[in-house]
């Protein structure tokens, strides 16, 4: 564990009562203080005993050595966490009844940015790109605008769900990522295109068709990790991830040794207000290139121009409807230096006030500041930091 980090913050009167729980990779809790918000970070994944065990012993000795009996504790919406089930475990049996409050993934992202850039009472855009952060509709989100404020948010656009054969598998198999997102493209037709993969696994891909097709251990996403994760396996650089975000990685170093200015084309559909972005000509256009043998550097440069032109073109809508200029960026995919540059390039050249938060927060490891900042709203006025759509 690191030494806490004090993020100051004004806040209403009863303070030290909100305790949050953070994530369950990249570990971390935050504690309200008189001064703001103490975060605690570095425990790494609780699903391993000997940083569960030592994660559990810090929370309940700071809170012992603080002298605080939290009247609301926070926890991500996915109650599978085990950051999660801690909370549970507190909320029932050591504390006098405090509220258990669930905050969603990205809703926390975007408040632990606003409470270290100060713009805790400013509505702004949201921009959160990442692997996996359970949704409202109880769908895997990561791909999220929102506009927002501490008070909570409008979810304003979001790219149209693609299925993920074989769930969890394909974050370390994103092959299957890619056949989802070219089911998406081409349907069962998938199995025509001219990609040596494809052509290797040709008993495999019809069993992924089919578990798309009925939707059996297929959840929907909108992730922007696995999005990137599809294009490495597309492009041959990644089919199996033996760490961590391994395919998007790789896939950012081809991409660094081009310079490549072309893009690929996307669309976007309004439905009942909410802009959803259409990645299938993305894809048709990625598959192309493979086929006729454009060099992966190329084809890894270009869609990184495309993503990021995706976000430039989607805040721009959302100012059109909402007149709000100011934009946070939060989310592991941010850690890509290509992105990162070219998407703040790309709003400042439009007139957008761009907020990147530090290297600790702009992942998970900063994830319990943001459920304390929204904890500390509902403390102060009831209201849960939920969805108002």
């Amino acid at each position: 564990m690191s030494e806490p980090v004090l993020i100051p913050a004004k806040r209403g009167r009863k303070a030290r009562t909100v305790l949050a729980l953070g994530p369950e990779l990249k570990a971390n809790f935050t504690i309200a203080t008189d001064e703001g918000f103490l975060l605690y970070s570095g425990f790494g994944d609780l699903k391993q005993l000997g940083q569960y065990v030592a994660y559990e012993k810090a929370v309940m000795n700071a809170l012992e050595k603080m002298k605080i009996k939290p009247v609301v504790i926070a926890c991500d919406l996915n109650n599978q966490f085990l950051s999660s089930q801690l909370g549970r475990c507190l909320f029932q049996d050591k504390f006098s009844r405090p509220t258990l409050l669930p905050v969603q993934h990205h809703f926390a992202h975007a408040a632990a940015v606003m409470a270290e850039k100060g713009l805790l009472d400013k509505k702004v855009i949201s921009v959160s790109c990442d692997g996996t952060g359970l949704g409202d509709d109880n769908r895997v989100w990561g791909f999220e605008f929102f506009v927002c404020d501490r008070n909570g948010y409008i979810r304003m656009a979001h790219p149209a769900y693609f299925p993920l054969p074989g769930g969890d598998a394909a974050v370390t198999e994103p092959w299957r990522t890619a056949i989802g997102l070219l089911y998406l493209a081409y349907g069962p037709d998938l199995v025509k295109r001219e990609i040596s993969w494809i052509k290797a696994k040709k008993r495999l891909v019809p069993v992924l068709i089919r578990m798309i097709e009925a939707r059996v251990n297929t959840p929907w996403c909108s992730s922007a990790g696995r999005l990137f994760d599809a294009v490495s396996a597309l492009t041959g650089v990644c089919l199996r991830a033996e760490t961590e975000a391994a395919a998007a990685i790789q896939l950012q170093e081809r991409a660094e040794q081009s310079s490549a200015r072309g893009s690929y084309p996307f669309k976007l559909k309004e439905v009942d207000g909410r802009f959803l972005i259409q990645l299938a000509p993305l894809i048709k256009a990625v598959v192309m290139d493979v086929e006729r043998g454009r060099p992966t550097e190329e084809t890894a440069a270009c869609f990184h121009n495309a993503f990021s032109r995706i976000i430039v073109d989607v805040c721009n809508h959302i100012r059109g409807r909402t007149g709000i200029s100011s934009v946070l960026l939060s989310g592991g995919v941010f850690f890509n230096r290509i992105i990162r540059e070219k998407v703040t390039r790309g709003l400042e050249r439009g007139k957008f006030e761009v907020s990147v938060p530090s290297v600790g927060l702009l992942g998970d490891a900063g994830l319990s500041l943001g459920q304390a900042v929204i904890a500390d709203v509902f403390r102060n006025s009831g209201k849960t930091g939920k969805s108002r759509r």
